[in-house]
């Protein structure tokens, strides 16, 4: 998000401190200000007469950007106002007092360290029964109509668009499952995919589970992954079996296998043959990339010495 002074002849424009630039928004009182202000504003009608203060820039998380015309001033006591730059006819009204919170956050009139102690602006969100983050048909996999969806079942949803980083975005946390589904929305079978983690579980995106036989039996497996470090994730191995029960597959030694790739939350593992996969990973300590086999022995997958 930025703003931007708007350069204008009209005497009626508000006077800004002469050392006043283009703002790129990283506060996040001053984001959340300007977010609620939006979305606490009240549709106007009738033709405007008015002058900017900014032109405001608002990016989203993928990527997509909007621009609106504010007016603010810098007196406090006064409604403020804005319209979108693609129909800057229809004029929306901020409300005083979430006005005056973006005037002290900008110009300074008050001690910003206060600011969201003394003057926080409200907000709720509620949500009735579970998130679901992935839904993945399988018919194309058991030629049977059905879906497998991975749900947070209890837990927190938040958002950080401010600091880059592997959780940079929509973030849901807390318990998860996953849920096998007929076509008409009835649940086949569940399974606490959370259990079967040692650390709380987080994703920061939707993603599709990738599926793929791994071990020879017919039945569809598939990884669910976390982040781990800047060069990979760590995943699990899971099956659903015929009846619609899922299982984990047992990995030798460990629980888990350490991966390095870009690609997210589920991956399809190189396959070897029939019975076995390769892992690639870099190891810090050899500073080198490094691979691995894993076959299975008609109960786990076994790495295979080399």
């Amino acid at each position: 998000m930025s703003l931007t002074p708007v350069t204008t002849s009209d005497q009626n424009q508000v006077d800004r401190p002469e050392h006043f630039e283009t703002l790129i928004l990283k506060d996040s009182a001053l984001i959340k200000a300007l977010s609620e202000a939006m979305n606490k504003s009240e549709k106007l009608s009738g033709e405007l007469d008015w002058a900017p203060d900014f032109d405001m820039e608002l990016v989203y998380g993928d990527g997509y950007s909007e621009d609106y015309y504010i007016a603010i001033g810098n007196e406090l006591g006064y409604k403020g106002l804005f319209t979108t730059a693609e129909n800057s006819g229809q004029g929306y009204s901020i409300p005083v007092k979430n006005a005056d919170q973006i005037r002290k956050l900008i110009y300074g009139t008050a001690d910003q360290a206060n600011i969201e102690q003394t003057e926080s602006l409200e907000s709720s969100v509620k949500v009735t029964g579970p998130v679901t983050i992935s839904h993945n048909n399988l018919y194309p996999l058991t030629n049977r109509t059905g879906f497998l969806n991975l749900q947070l079942l209890d837990g927190t949803y938040s958002e950080d668009w401010t600091i880059p980083g592997p959780l940079l975005g929509r973030n849901w946390s807390g318990r998860f499952g996953l849920t096998v589904i007929d076509d008409q929305g009835r649940t086949l079978n569940s399974f606490p995919l959370s259990e079967h983690f040692e650390d709380p579980i987080i994703f920061n995106d939707f993603f599709q589970i990738q599926f793929e036989d791994y071990n020879g039996d017919g039945d569809p497996d598939f990884t669910i992954g976390q982040f781990g470090a800047s060069n990979g994730y760590f995943y699990k191995l899971f099956t659903l079996r015929k009846n619609n029960v899922i299982e984990e597959l047992g990995i030798k030694p460990g629980s888990d296998l350490f991966i390095s790739s870009p690609k997210g939350y589920s991956i399809k593992l190189d396959k070897v043959d029939d019975h076995s996969f390769k892992r690639s990973y870099y190891d810090n300590a050899a500073g080198k990339q490094l691979e691995d086999i894993f076959q299975w022995d008609g109960t786990v997958f076994q790495k295979l010495d080399k």
